[in-house]
């Protein structure tokens, strides 16, 4: 026989929920932008716009990496 389980333990707290929403939210804005960096530094022909454009995709990814570790410890 299987033990009783709460309501509580079946319905996630709504706040909770709306937190990982906007998480992903963020998640996925920077993998855009990721993206969208990406992209525009296969058409720029300065040295200088690719430079900036790889910066920029750095700090992306730390973010992303940031938020992900923020999730995988359930802070948010």
């Amino acid at each position: 026989m299987l033990a009783a389980v709460t309501p509580t333990y079946k319905m996630p707290d709504p706040d909770t929920l709306r937190r990982a929403a906007a998480v992903a939210d963020v998640i996925d804005a920077l993998c855009v932008a990721r993206c969208s960096a990406q992209l525009a530094g296969l058409e720029a022909d300065g040295f200088a716009v690719r430079e900036l454009l790889l910066t920029a995709i750095q700090h992306i990814d730390r973010a992303a990496v940031a938020v992900r570790r923020l999730c995988n410890a359930h802070v948010i």
